[in-house]
Order: structure tokens, then C-alpha cells, then sequence
């Protein structure tokens, strides 16, 4: 049998993961459905003239999604954390590329799948509600891939979600990176990442962009000022700008996953 990959041997692996937590993650999704309406309610009264507004359901949905699926991600591997536990997990007859798999279903896939399923479902159910009510503006059900969330260019939506898996994607290492504590380790690292790239983008402006003149549409193209402050600009070529695009939305959740595979092959107890 293919000691990489093999599917029946994953499908055993998603099966024995969902008879192990099943109770769990069904009580987590009542909870979070008893949140919700809770949140809601509670948005509802304070904002009785204007309830359920667009804004609210898109900055429920967003917060939400990043508390939640950080979490998730971050819990994922906590067996690893305990000695015992961590044994029978290393212990399972399956191999380190099949629980990496095996977790990106679960935490990125199934994840997203039935958070929006069931963010959809209160929320409709919670608009009907505010539409009953005599004399209140009527609102809708809002999508959440039609809104601007960061107006970086037009696939703003689509690119801020691919952020979150990104996000998700460093809990998730930091979930098999860090025994204890891993959530709020990952918190901290991500802050000091940040900081740090905050601190590069900051030199590169001071350095090639005097006064801190970022052009217009800063993803897609830059300037550069030649030979001092005064001098002529020169633009340079679109493809630079998609390729950091590229680089910056769909490369670093793939490279997080390839550091999470051999960072879990490796693991010891």
C-alpha cells in the first residue's frame, strides 16, 4: 500500500475523526447558532428604527468568521499538546500528508461550508423578523460575496476571504507548531509578523516613495522616484503588481499548509 497517500486510508481517517468528535462540533454549532440569535436580538433592540441593517450582518459575518475558524484551527491539533494523547495520535495508521489533508477538510472546507450554512439561516430567519415589524425600514439578507470589505481592487470580497484562509492557515501551523497554549501564541506571533511587515512596507515607502505619495491602486502598480524627490517618476510594469497580488492572496496559505505537512511529519511526543 502507498505509504503517502491512500484513499481508502483517508476516508478511514475522516470517519474515525468525525466518530471522535462528532458531539463536539454538533454542541459548538448550536452554541454558535444560540450566539447569534442572541447577538442579533441584542443589535435588534439597540437599533430598533434601523434593525438588521447590511452593515451589521456583513461586520457579524466577518468578525464571526475569523474568531471562529482562528479557533477551530488552532484546536485542531491540540492532542499533540498532551503526551497521551498525542502518542495515539501519532499512532493512527495513517500518513502525515493524510492528516494534513484530513484537517483541511475539516478546518477550511467543512469549516467554511457549514459556517456559512448556518450564518445564512439565522440571519434570513432573523431579517424576516425585523421586516415584521410596523414602521422600520425594510432590509435584506445580506451576500457577503458582493460587499467591500477592503476596497483593494475589484475582487475585494473574494480576496479578503482567501486573508482569512491565510489566517487560518497560521493557526493551523501554530496548532501543531506550539504545545500549549497555541491560539494565543499564534495571536502573537501573527502580531509580531505583521509588525514586522508593517516596518518593511514603511522603509519602502520612506525609501522609493518620498512623503509617503503611495500611488493609486498601490497592488496593481507602483511608483518610483529616481535620482531625488524632484525628479521624474517612473511606473513600472503592471505585471510586478500582479504578481504581488498573487503572491500576497494565494500563495501563503498553500506555503502554510506545506510548512504545517513537514512540521507534523516530524513531530515528537
Amino acid at each position: 500500500m502507498n505509504q503517502f497517500f491512500s484513499f481508502k486510508r483517508f476516508s478511514l481517517l475522516v470517519s474515525k475523526h468525525w466518530a471522535d468528535n462528532k458531539k463536539r462540533y454538533s454542541l459548538s454549532v448550536l452554541a454558535f447558532i444560540g450566539l447569534l440569535i442572541t447577538w442579533f436580538v441584542f443589535t435588534m433592540l439597540a437599533g430598533f428604527d434601523r434593525p438588521m441593517v447590511e452593515e451589521i450582518q456583513m461586520i457579524t459575518f466577518y468578525l464571526s468568521l475569523f474568531a471562529v475558524g482562528s479557533f477551530y484551527a488552532s484546536q485542531y491539533f491540540s492532542d499533540l499538546g498532551s503526551r497521551a494523547k498525542g502518542i495515539n495520535f501519532l499512532l493512527v495508521p495513517a500518513s502525515a500528508f493524510e492528516k494534513l489533508l484530513c484537517s483541511l477538510l475539516y478546518t477550511v472546507v467543512l469549516f467554511f461550508v457549514v459556517f456559512l450554512t448556518t450564518f445564512y439561516l439565522v440571519d434570513t430567519l432573523m431579517v424576516v423578523i425585523a421586516n415584521s415589524f410596523p414602521r422600520v425600514p425594510k432590509t435584506s439578507v445580506l451576500n457577503i460575496f458582493n460587499v467591500v470589505v477592503v476596497p483593494v481592487n475589484l475582487d475585494a470580497t473574494i480576496n479578503f476571504l482567501l486573508f482569512f484562509f491565510a489566517v487560518q492557515s497560521a493557526f493551523l501551523l501554530g496548532s501543531v507548531y506550539f504545545e500549549k497554549f497555541s491560539f494565543i501564541k499564534t495571536i502573537i506571533s501573527c502580531f509580531v509578523a505583521g509588525f514586522i511587515l508593517f516596518c518593511v512596507m514603511y522603509f519602502f515607502g520612506t525609501k522609493f516613495l518620498p512623503n509617503g505619495d503611495y500611488p493609486k491602486g498601490f497592488l496593481n502598480a507602483y511608483r518610483v522616484y529616481i535620482d531625488g524627490e524632484n525628479d521624474r517618476l517612473v511606473q513600472l510594469p503592471d505585471w510586478i503588481g500582479q504578481v504581488l497580488r498573487f503572491i500576497v492572496f494565494y500563495t501563503i496559505a498553500p506555503f502554510l499548509w506545506v510548512v504545517t505537512y513537514y512540521r507534523l511529519k516530524e513531530k515528537q511526543v
